[in-house]
C-alpha cells in the first residue's frame, strides 16, 4: 500500500489530522508520528512534494495538499472525496 494512500485513508477516517472549517490540518509533527515506520528521509519529503503549486486550486495525482505555513499542511477536500467513492 502507498504512503499517498495510508496517508489519505489515515486522514479520512479522522486517525490523522483535525478537521477545521478549511479542511482537515495535518502538522509535520503528526504526520512524523503517525508513519514512525517510514524512512525518515521519506518522510521529510512526503508533504512538500504533495503541496499544490502556489496559484494553483485543483488536486492532481501527486498535489492535494496546500501548504498553510512551515509545517502546517491543509488536505485539498476533494481529494477526500475521490478516496471515499
Amino acid at each position: 500500500m502507498s504512503l499517498k494512500y495510508r496517508f489519505l485513508k489515515a486522514v479520512s477516517s479522522g486517525q490523522l489530522g483535525k478537521v477545521t472549517e478549511f479542511g482537515t490540518i495535518v502538522t509535520v509533527a503528526e504526520f512524523k508520528a503517525y508513519f514512525s515506520d517510514i524512512n525518515a528521509h521519506y518522510i521529510a519529503s512526503f508533504l512538500p512534494a504533495a503541496v499544490i503549486e502556489q496559484g494553483q486550486h485543483s488536486i492532481s495525482h501527486t498535489r492535494y495538499i496546500f501548504r498553510v505555513r512551515a509545517g502546517v499542511y491543509c488536505v485539498h477536500p476533494d481529494v477526500l472525496i475521490q478516496e471515499a467513492d
